[in-house]
């Protein structure tokens, strides 16, 4: 069966639309179900392809279109199928591929342009399924996604040293251990000289003996016995200024 031959449209200045880039690229993006967001990403020449399809329902091989690619020379691929698409529905547009395929705003725009008032004089306003005729594949466009801001980092607070391993073990162990017994001596202050002190009444008593046994001439034996008991009581009374909580 013949194929269906295209109504040819020939742009001029007098005939450009005057449709921005974004309402050329709201029109693709809904007919294609896709995610173009420049001029610039229509050089992969795949969306042609498939509006052509869309123009000719089942005209395309869709195993032979590269929807999302960044080589160039799949770009060109792309052209020469939609090229082979014009020429057997009768197009006689020669499609510009060496200057499309280099991603430049104006020219792509041009062919854009062109490609509208094509689609508008040959569409009969049939349902099409894009996304279902290309079998549930996304467009990217040329692949190059847009650019997404990092979301804000917290600030960072200064850095705490952290606690050693013998810290942490001991702040448990003084948690959860059994309380220790209360040390009296603890709580009591020593004067720094007490042993000093001792040993220097220790010695005023020998020479206080010697003195009293060649004063009175007291046998040696009775003078150490009385002051024995001096020291005793000594002793007892020091033992009890310093730790008055222990019991004799």
């Amino acid at each position: 069966m013949a194929a269906v031959q295209a109504v040819n449209v020939h742009s001029t200045s007098q005939m450009t639309d005057n449709l921005s880039r974004k309402e050329f690229l709201t029109w693709i993006n809904e007919c294609l179900v896709a995610n173009y967001g420049r001029i610039e990403d229509l050089c992969t020449g795949a969306a042609y392809c498939q509006l052509t399809d869309m123009l000719f329902p089942g005209t395309l091989v869709f195993r032979k279109v590269k929807f999302n690619t960044n080589l160039e020379h799949e770009y060109i691929n792309n052209f020469k199928v939609l090229q082979a698409l014009f020429k057997k529905h009768g197009v006689d547009k020669e499609v510009p591929i060496e200057k499309l395929v280099k991603g430049k705003f104006q020219d792509n725009f041009e062919f854009v342009q062109w490609f509208k008032r094509f689609f508008d004089a040959n569409y009969d306003g049939h349902p099409y399924d894009a996304l279902a005729a290309r079998g549930g594949e996304v467009i990217l466009g040329s692949g190059k996604a847009p650019k997404v801001n990092p979301a804000p980092r917290a600030s960072i607070p200064s850095k705490i040293k952290p606690t050693s391993n013998k810290q942490v073990v001991t702040t448990v162990r003084t948690s959860h251990g059994p309380s220790a017994a209360p040390n009296p001596a603890a709580n009591h202050h020593h004067p720094s000289g007490d042993s000093s002190e001792l040993q220097a009444l220790r010695q005023q008593c020998e020479q206080l003996n010697l003195e009293v046994s060649d004063v009175f001439q007291v046998p040696t034996t009775n003078v150490h016995s009385i002051l024995r008991r001096q020291w005793f009581i000594f002793i007892f009374f020091s033992f009890q200024n310093c730790f008055p909580t222990c019991p004799v």
